[in-house]
C-alpha cells in the first residue's frame, strides 16, 4: 500500500512539471547574471548585443564548488514559440 501511494505522488509530480517544462517560452535576460546565480547546467539566453546579428548568448552554469566554469557562446537566436 505504501508504494502504491509513493507511486502516485511521484506521478502526479512528474505529470505537473513536464507540461511546465514543455510549453514554458525562451527568456532572454538583457545582461549577463553575476557569477553563481546560474544553477550548475541550467542553460539561459542573454541578449546583451555583443554576439552578431540574429545570435544570443548561450551560458550555462557552471560551480565553484566542483570546479566547473560556465560556459559562454553566441548561438543562433532560438524561436521564442512553445515546444510542441
Amino acid at each position: 500500500m505504501d508504494i502504491a501511494r509513493r507511486l502516485t505522488a511521484t506521478f502526479a509530480i512528474v505529470g505537473a512539471v513536464i507540461p511546465a517544462v514543455c510549453f514554458s517560452e525562451t527568456v532572454y535576460l538583457k545582461e549577463m547574471p553575476k557569477e553563481g546565480e546560474i544553477p550548475l547546467r541550467k542553460i539561459v539566453y542573454v541578449d546583451d548585443g555583443t554576439c552578431q546579428k540574429g545570435e544570443v548568448k548561450e551560458v550555462t552554469g557552471g560551480s565553484r564548488e566542483k570546479a566547473i566554469p560556465r560556459q559562454v557562446r553566441c548561438v543562433k537566436r532560438p524561436d521564442k514559440s512553445p515546444a510542441k
